[in-house]
């Protein structure tokens, strides 16, 4: 088990968004040259989470404004997360089945977990660490035959706003769900850990472009899920997409986890309980609602890197705010 805490947990929180969000934002936008936009958003992602951190040190959300902005962060994230995982499963997985039947286990896991803190979160991710990188490395060994870089040619085809614009997008996607380890002591270890998260996310945006090639990654609403289907076992074992997929799974998983659990701990203690199994049920209904008018709801992914910086933003001011005044 890893020792470091926080490690395995951020790990997964930096790869959550790029599921039917980041990859296909990424690819829209820039095509066959979303793989350098990639690698910028890890050099800036490192800037933003070295900041991040050495920032968190001495600024902890203590008063009601920041607890609130803090709060709605994590229920924005938990909503957008939930709506990642229902329309996925619905998608692949579950095709059939109603999306109450998709959801309301989770939500029940999800309470079962917090109810333990983050001690129990972390736990869970140190088993699902090494089996998440493991399955990294299956699929890119597994895909390797599939690759055609001359997809790749020729580079830097889009202008340079665009790629500016898909590294800053990169960047939030990669390093916003790390904010919500702002009441954990992370002992110093966030930038190793990010590295470690988005360079798998990087490695993927190569595997995809190589894979499918330009044309194809603008058509898929799932490009990294579609990539998968490429991979086959002796030549005669196919379906393996829906077993190796389950990497992408943990990521929201974990993802729900610490932002369900920041929202109970920021609930007011007396009748905590009662009133976080009141804010799962409003939270289930509203990605039910969500699920149902899927098309209505896929405006939110144009807009999500912007509204993410935006809490980003906030927490950050408001904190440097209030210590401005205290001293």
């Amino acid at each position: 088990m890893i020792k470091n805490k926080t490690f395995s947990v951020s790990y997964f929180l930096g790869r959550a968004f790029f599921l039917g969000f980041g990859f296909s934002l990424l690819f829209k936008l820039l095509d066959k040259d979303a793989w350098i936009a990639s690698l910028l958003g890890v050099l800036l992602g490192s800037l933003f989470i070295w900041f991040f951190q050495k920032f968190k040190e001495n600024h902890a959300l203590t008063n009601i404004l920041q607890k609130s902005i803090f709060f709605l962060f994590n229920f924005f994230v938990f909503t957008q997360i939930l709506f990642i995982f229902e329309t996925f499963c619905s998608s692949f997985y579950l095709i059939k089945s109603p999306h109450i039947y998709i959801l309301l286990p989770l939500i029940f896991i999800i309470y079962r977990i917090t109810k333990n803190g983050f001690s129990t979160i972390t736990k869970i991710s140190d088993v699902l660490l090494p089996i998440s990188l493991l399955l990294v490395l299956f699929i890119s060994l597994g895909l390797i035959k599939n690759m055609n870089f001359d997809y790749f040619l020729p580079v830097l085809t889009e202008d340079t706003f665009s790629i500016l614009q898909g590294t800053i997008y990169f960047a939030i996607y990669s390093t916003a769900p790390f904010f919500l380890l702002w009441n954990e002591k992370t002992e110093k270890n966030l930038l190793k850990s990010y590295l470690l998260s988005s360079l798998t996310v990087f490695l993927a945006a190569i595997i995809i472009t190589a894979v499918l090639g330009p044309n194809l990654t603008q058509i898929y609403r799932y490009p990294e899920y579609m990539t998968l289907k490429k991979i086959k076992l002796f030549n005669f074992v196919e379906k393996v997409e829906n077993i190796v997929s389950i990497t992408w799974i943990f990521d929201l998983f974990i993802t729900l986890a610490v932002s369900g659990n920041n929202m109970k701990e920021l609930l007011p203690k007396k009748w905590k309980n009662f009133s976080f199994i009141g804010l799962l049920l409003l939270l289930f209904g509203i990605s039910l609602y969500c699920g149902m008018h899927y098309k209505d709801e896929l405006w939110i992914y144009l807009y999500l890197p912007i509204i993410l910086g935006v809490f980003m933003l906030l927490l950050i001011l408001v904190g440097f705010i209030r210590k401005k005044k205290e001293s």
